[in-house]
Parts: structure tokens; C-alpha cells; sequence
């Protein structure tokens, strides 16, 4: 076998491979051989069909495509080795092999692109947790006293800061379905939802236009629908007050101590989320500070993924791909949809691929426990055990999402070096 380098460039080679006529010979040989004992001809033990009967039985072009997919399949890694290719992916071009002719094709590799990170240590991250004020402070004591609010029944219609329980109807004024009733908080509910319920009292219908995500208008937002909805009942609540008597209710002495306690929490979520979000801002400059080609291939790959993704949420709501593509072309959107995907997918596959060499620069480890934790977690979040789960997702599920854990370790590793203040400081 015989492999020569016809162009390398950034992310892509092409390698010609010529295979000698006595391999393929050979090959023809060891693929009718496999036949012999898989095909059964009538009137020949396993294994004693003649060759004539044997490849008329399975075609000719059956075979030769077989042989062709075991040549090729012997050839990559040769061409990949001699030419010392970091190949991430290839496919070959060529015709159909013929016994007693040297065989020859063409591999179109995809190649892991060669590029340096930035320096991480000159990478200013500007993020910082927002500070608790009052009013966040007082927001939250205010959804403590709703949640334990007293729901008291009233005679009179909905007003503002009403728990109000509907019900689904159809064109029949008949519930659509069991479960169909739902409570509505309107001091929490949008305010365009709120005002077509206030006003209007038990056993009334109300024709609600709501937002609907599924559809949009030219501009780009969400376009609306309508419900028919009966009122089954209206309720009033009745908030405790803020005192240390409503504290004792929440285990604590003093409402000094809940409000202490609020303020905590609150510092809290807002460190978490401003090391989420500088964990975004992180990769985002490092992406700009990166100059690197991404393959074709991961960019064909990811797009795959978020049209796997896309097809997921269009089955929740009862559509499909084709009918959304059809309604997009119709709507002349299309072309955007389509230009926006494949930004994403490119933005997606060059986050892979700078994550992936921060990884290997930065190496870290996932210990078993941790990893066992990990997976326990998912698993009680989908309320399955931790073992039923494992063997659903199967050995290259869980070896994919303990690389993921590693490579997100590394990335926090990084970060944080960046936002501990300097000795001294």
C-alpha cells in the first residue's frame, strides 16, 4: 500500500492511497470467505458454495462495495500514520475495486487545527457580584409573606393580588381535560395576563390572548394566541406581618435574624451567578483572543447536535422540523435561521475545541467518588437510581460526561486564579 500527500492545509488534507493488486485480490478473497460461512446457498454446506454461486448470490456490486469499505478502512489509519496527520475525521473518494487492478482513492481528512491560547494570566475579567440593596432585600421578604399567605374565600370578583383557579374550556364551554384547572397568582403573573382576570368572578368564561413563543411576528417577537378559560374560584390573601411572632413560624427567634439570614442567602446566589458569569466572560474573550480555524466536520457536527436539540423542544409543543422549516420559508425568515445556525454552530465548535486545549494545558482529575456523586445527582434529578441510569446511558455517555466535568474544572481553576487577590492585596 502506497499513500501520498497531495495538499495539507490548516484543518484539511488529501492523501491518495494506491492499494496493489495482489491486496486487493487478497481482500476480494477474505470478504468471500466471511460470505461463505454468513450466506446460506441452498444445496451447499456452509463454507462449500462455489465461489461463481457465492457471488451471484450476494452481487457483484455488493461485493466489490464491501471490498472497497475494507480497503479503505485498512488505508486510513496507514495514511494517517506515515503522513502524521491529527486527524479528527476523513472519507474517501474513489471507484469500485476490481480483482487483478491496483486499487486507487482519494481520503478528504479533517485535521485538529494548530493554535495557541492567549496568555490567561493578561486576561482582565470585569464581572463582579452585584451588591444585596434594600429593594432586593424587601423583594424577597414580600415572596416570603405571599408563600405563607392565608388563602381566604371571597364573593366578589378577581382584584389585584388575588390567588384566582382556572379552568380550560373549549368551544363547549366543557374542561378540555382532567388537570386542566390551575391556580393563578395575579400579584405574580404577567401584568398583561393579570388585567384580563381582575374584574371578573367565579363560574364567568374569559377568552385570555396569551404569549406564544411558537409563533412570531416580523420583528422578531413572540406572537400570541387565545384560551377560553372558566373562573372556578377566587381567593384573597391574607400576608403575615414582618415580626418576630412570623419569624418563630420560620424557626427563627427575631425577625432581625430572618432578615440577616435573607441578606445571606441573597449574597450568596449573587457570588454564584457572577462566577457563572465570569466564567462566560472568560471564554468570550478568550474566543476573541484566539485566532484558530475551526474543521468543517465539528461545525457540521454541532449544527447536527442543535438540530437534534430544536427538534426535541418543536415535540414538546406538537410540531416537527419540516413543518417549522416550511413555515420559517414561508414567512421568508429561512435564510436567517439558517445564517444564525450555522454562527452558532461555529461559535459552539471553536468554544469545544479552546476548552478542550485549556483542558490539555491545564490538566485536572475527577476522582471516582466525585464522578459517582455527579452521576447520583443526575440520576435522583430524574428520580431513577444511580446504577438503573448508568446502564441506560450506556459506558461512551459516561465517559463523554466525565470528560465534561474535567474540562469544566479546568475552566473554574482558571478563573479563579484570576479573581484571588494578589498576595498582600
Amino acid at each position: 500500500m502506497e499513500t501520498t500527500l497531495v495538499d495539507k492545509q490548516a484543518v484539511k488534507a488529501t492523501v491518495e492511497v494506491t492499494v496493489a493488486a495482489e491486496q486487493v485480490d487478497a481482500t476480494f478473497d477474505h470478504v468471500l470467505s466471511l460470505y461463505s460461512r454468513q450466506v446460506r446457498v441452498p444445496g451447499f454446506r456452509p463454507g462449500k458454495a462455489p465461489r461463481g454461486v457465492l457471488i451471484r448470490k450476494i452481487g457483484e456490486e455488493n461485493l466489490a462495495n464491501e471490498v472497497r469499505e475494507a480497503l479503505i478502512d485498512e488505508g486510513y489509519p496507514v495514511a494517517v500514520r506515515e503522513h502524521g496527520l491529527n486527524a479528527i475525521h476523513g472519507h474517501a473518494h474513489g471507484g469500485d475495486p476490481v480483482r487483478g487492478v491496483a486499487f486507487e482513492f482519494q481520503l478528504h481528512v479533517d485535521l485538529y487545527p494548530e493554535f495557541a491560547l492567549p496568555d490567561l494570566a493578561q486576561i482582565v475579567l470585569d464581572t463582579v457580584a452585584e451588591p444585596i440593596g434594600e429593594e432586593q432585600l424587601s423583594a424577597t421578604v414580600e415572596n416570603l409573606r405571599r408563600e405563607h399567605a392565608t388563602q381566604l374565600p371571597v364573593d366578589r370578583p378577581a382584584e389585584a393580588g388575588d390567588l384566582v383557579l382556572v379552568q380550560t374550556i373549549g368551544p363547549d364551554d366543557q374542561p378540555r381535560e382532567e388537570g386542566s384547572t390551575m391556580p393563578v397568582d395575579l400579584e405574580t403573573v404577567a401584568p398583561a395576563l393579570a388585567e384580563q382576570l381582575v374584574g371578573h368572578g367565579i363560574d364567568e368564561v374569559v377568552e385570555l390572548r396569551v404569549e406564544d413563543p411558537s409563533q412570531r411576528a416580523e420583528d422578531g417577537t413572540p406572537g400570541s394566541t387565545t384560551m377560553r378559560i372558566r373562573i372556578a374560584d377566587v381567593k384573597a390573601k391574607e400576608k403575615p406581618d414582618a415580626d418576630d411572632d412570623f419569624a418563630k413560624t420560620l424557626g427563627f427567634e427575631s425577625w432581625d435574624e430572618v432578615l440577616s439570614a435573607v441578606r445571606e442567602s441573597l449574597e450568596k446566589q449573587a457570588a454564584e451567578r457572577a462566577d457563572e458569569e465570569r466564567r462566560e466572560e472568560f471564554v468570550e474573550k478568550l474566543m476573541e483572543q484566539t485566532n484558530v480555524e475551526v474543521p468543517a466536520f465539528l461545525i457540521t457536527r454541532r449544527k447536527a447536535s442543535l438540530l437534534e436539540n430544536l427538534t426535541a423542544d418543536l415535540r414538546q409543543k406538537g410540531l416537527d422540523l419540516d413543518g417549522y422549516v416550511e413555515k420559517l420559508r414561508s414567512e421568508g425568515t429561512l435564510e436567517r435561521f439558517e445564517s444564525e445556525l450555522n454562527e452558532s454552530a461555529e461559535r459552539g465548535a471553536k468554544r469545544d475545541l479552546l476548552l478542550e486545549r485549556l483542558l490539555e494545558e491545564r490538566p485536572v482529575e475527577i476522582s471516582d467518588d466525585e464522578f459517582r456523586e455527579a452521576v447520583r445527582f443526575l440520576a435522583a434529578r430524574e428520580g431513577m437510581h444511580a446504577d438503573a441510569f448508568e446502564r441506560e446511558r450506556g459506558e461512551e455517555w459516561l465517559t463523554n460526561y466525565r470528560f465534561l466535568l474535567m474540562r469544566d474544572r479546568a475552566l473554574r481553576s482558571a478563573v479563579d486564579e484570576l479573581v484571588q487577590p494578589a498576595p498582600g492585596g
